[in-house]
């Protein structure tokens, strides 16, 4: 291909951007955040902010570092069409600064199988500017309760923590989550091994 011929990702991403109204509604409003789905334009914001070492460090190997723009898109496509099986809902959501609605963190589900279909695991990250404002806990508390309306079969939601991330641990605990234990040397990444800390919540836990 030339350098002037156009990569089909990309002339379909900028189509996107150009043609799809932005931004997409507000799902949840709160004190420091608010909470929406993705959109094709939120994949510049998110390249920047995922693009942390810091941040890579304690995610899996499915996180890229560097983290580019392509990585970026790929992630948006997947996120905004993911569904849990038995409901129509995207849970994959933007965490957004309240005034400028431009993306600091994203928060969503996996799913698992079998006897464990309805217990769902959390994942969530925010840029490192905003790290230590309060500004997750306060995301993964409302999203939490959320989930919960939005999944009525769901029974349980866990997050699991790599060893020496204690502020992801700290933010589990304060959005309402319980400390379950620990799975010794139960990752290994990039030569390093380590401990897996486990957190859970329980539907009729999530009162508030």
């Amino acid at each position: 291909m030339s350098q002037t011929e156009a990569n089909p990702a990309q002339t379909a991403a900028a189509a996107a951007e150009s043609t799809t109204p932005f931004p997409p509604p507000t799902i949840l409003t709160l004190s420091k955040c608010t909470l929406r789905n993705l959109h094709p334009a939120d994949a510049a914001a998110i390249q920047a902010a995922c693009d942390s070492p810091a941040m890579a460090k304690y995610m899996s190997y499915r996180f890229r570092s560097p983290y580019t723009m392509e990585d970026a898109h790929n992630w948006i496509a997947f996120a905004s069409t993911f569904k849990a099986p038995g409901s129509d809902v995207v849970p994959s959501l933007a965490i957004c600064d309240p005034v400028t609605n431009v993306p600091i963190g994203g928060v969503g589900i996996k799913t698992k199988t079998d006897v464990e279909e309805f217990c769902f695991e959390v994942g969530y990250w925010t840029e490192e500017k905003v790290w230590g404002k309060g500004i997750m806990t306060e995301a993964l508390r409302a999203y939490s309760k959320w989930v919960f309306e939005m999944y009525p079969k769901a029974n349980r939601l866990e997050g699991i923590v790599f060893e020496g991330n204690d502020g992801s641990g700290k933010v589990l605990e304060r959005a309402g989550y319980v400390y379950e234990g620990t799975r010794r040397k139960a990752g290994t990444k990039n030569g390093w091994v380590f401990d897996i800390a486990t957190y859970g919540l329980l539907r009729e836990e999530c009162n508030w």
